[in-house]
C-alpha cells in the first residue's frame, strides 16, 4: 500500500470523500490501483478474490472468507452452477485441443467444496498447501479392471469466468495422469506441471477472448515463473512440441534463456517429432445465435449460462458468436426464459430454455 494525501476523490469501498490521507492498493481482479480511505485500508478483512477491504454487509462465507460486493455479483456458490461451468469447459476444450489432446469426458466427476476442504484435501495428499491461489484440485483413482476416474475438487465463491479457468487447469491435471509415464511422473517438477495446466486455461481463455482471465493467470505467481516460460514455448515452437516435452522430455522443468532445451526428448520407440501440427491459437467458434444452455442457482439469485458464460440479473458480459464476441446485458431469469440487451444494438431478445435442457 502506498500512503497519499487527497486533493478529492472517493474510496472504491466505502464511498466516503477523500480529504485527508489514503492508500492505493492493487485490486487483483482488474489489476488496477484503487484509492481507499485510512479506515477502510487497515480493515483485516479482505475480498478473498481481489483482496481489496470489505465493509459489513458484504459476503462472508462460512469458511471465514469474505467476498466484496462486485465479486460476489458472479461468485458460484451451487453446485448446479459449477456443474454447467464445468460441462462448458470440457466442450471448450475438446473444441479448442481436438487436434492435440482428448481430455477425460465420462470417468470425471466435479464436487463443490469450501477453503477448509480444500485445505484438508492437499493435506491428506501429502502436498504443501502454500498458495492462496490454489482453487481446486484433481485426485486420479484406479478402478478395476482397467479404468481410471478423476475426482475434481473446486473451490466455492470464484467467478465464473475464473472457475472456467480452474477447471480447465484440473482437465489437464487428469489428462496428464492419464498420459505420464511412472518414470516422467517422477522425473518432472511440481512447478512444471502447474505451469502446463495454466498454459491450457490460459490458451483457452485467450481464444475465447477473455482478457481479463488472461491477464490474472499471467499475474499469478504459483507457478514460480513455469507459466511465462510456457507461454513462450508455445509461442516458439507449438504446442505439440510442448506436449512432446510434458510426456517424454529430459528436463524437469523449463529453465529461463535456454527454450532450445524443449526440444531435448526422449520419445518411444516409433514416434517421432513434428507429427502433430504447429499450433496457432485461433478463435473458438461459438454458436451462431444466443443460446440458453441452463438455468440454475436459486429463486432469489439465480443464474443462465449463455453460450459460453454465466450470468445473472443485471451482469454484462461479451459472449461467443461465430469467431467474434457480442456484449450483452442480462436483465432478467424467469420461469425457463432469459430477457437480455443486446449492447451495441439497444435491442432486447428472449432466450427460451430448451425442455431437454432443464433441470
Amino acid at each position: 500500500m502506498v500512503l497519499l494525501l487527497a486533493d478529492s476523490d472517493h474510496c472504491a469501498v466505502c464511498g466516503v470523500l477523500l480529504t485527508g490521507k489514503f492508500y492505493m492498493i492493487e485490486d487483483k481482479t482488474t489489476g488496477e490501483k484503487v484509492q481507499v480511505c485510512s479506515d477502510c485500508a487497515l480493515k483485516s478483512e479482505r475480498c478473498f478474490f481481489c483482496a481489496l477491504p470489505v465493509k459489513a454487509d458484504d459476503t462472508k462465507l462460512p469458511d471465514g472468507r469474505w467476498i466484496c460486493a462486485r465479486d460476489a455479483r458472479t461468485a458460484v456458490l451451487d453446485i448446479a452452477t459449477v456443474q454447467q461451468v464445468f460441462h462448458a469447459t470440457s466442450e471448450g476444450l475438446a473444441q479448442q485441443f481436438s487436434r492435440f489432446m482428448t481430455f477425460p469426458e465420462t470417468n470425471v466427476s466435479v464436487k463443490l467444496v469450501d477453503r477448509v476442504d480444500l485445505q484438508a484435501i492437499y493435506k491428506e495428499a501429502g502436498s504443501a498447501y502454500l498458495c492462496p491461489n490454489v482453487w481446486g484440485y484433481t485426485e486420479t483413482k484406479f478402478k478395476r479392471p482397467v479404468r481410471l476416474e478423476h475426482g475434481i475438487s473446486l473451490l466455492s465463491g470464484l467467478p465464473a469466468a475464473s472457475l472456467k479457468a480452474t477447471c480447465a487447469h484440473e482437465f489437464t491435471h487428469a489428462w496428464l495422469n492419464e498420459h505420464f509415464s511412472a518414470g516422467r511422473k517422477k522425473a518432472i517438477e511440481s512447478d512444471a506441471v502447474e505451469g502446463f495446466c495454466e498454459l491450457i486455461a490460459f490458451l483457452l481463455a485467450e481464444a475465447q477472448g477473455d482478457d481479463q482471465q488472461v491477464s490474472l493467470i499471467k499475474q499469478n505467481t504459483y507457478t514460480r515463473g513455469q507459466i511465462d516460460l510456457f507461454i513462450e514455448a508455445e509461442r516458439t515452437y507449438g504446442l505439440s512440441d510442448v506436449i512432446d516435452w510434458m510426456l517424454y522430455g529430459t528436463d524437469g522443468r523449463l529453465e529461463a534463456g535456454v527454450p532450445e532445451r524443449l526440444r531435448n526428448v526422449e520419445l518411444p520407440k516409433g514416434r517421432s517429432t513434428g507429427l502433430l501440427p504447429v499450433y496457432k491459437a485461433v478463435p473458438t467458434k461459438g454458436p451462431e445465435t444466443l443460446v440458453l444452455k441452463g438455468i440454475s442457482g436459486t429463486a432469489t439469485r439465480p443464474f443462465a449460462l449463455i453460450n459460453d458464460h454465466t450470468f445473472e440479473e443485471n451482469e454484462q458480459a461479451a459472449v461467443r458468436i461465430g469467431t467474434t464476441n457480442l456484449m450483452i446485458r442480462c436483465l432478467s431469469i424467469r420461469g425457463g426464459k432469459v430477457k437480455v440487451l443486446l449492447v451495441d444494438s439497444g435491442k432486447t431478445q428472449e432466450l427460451v430454455l430448451k425442455p431437454e435442457a432443464r433441470r
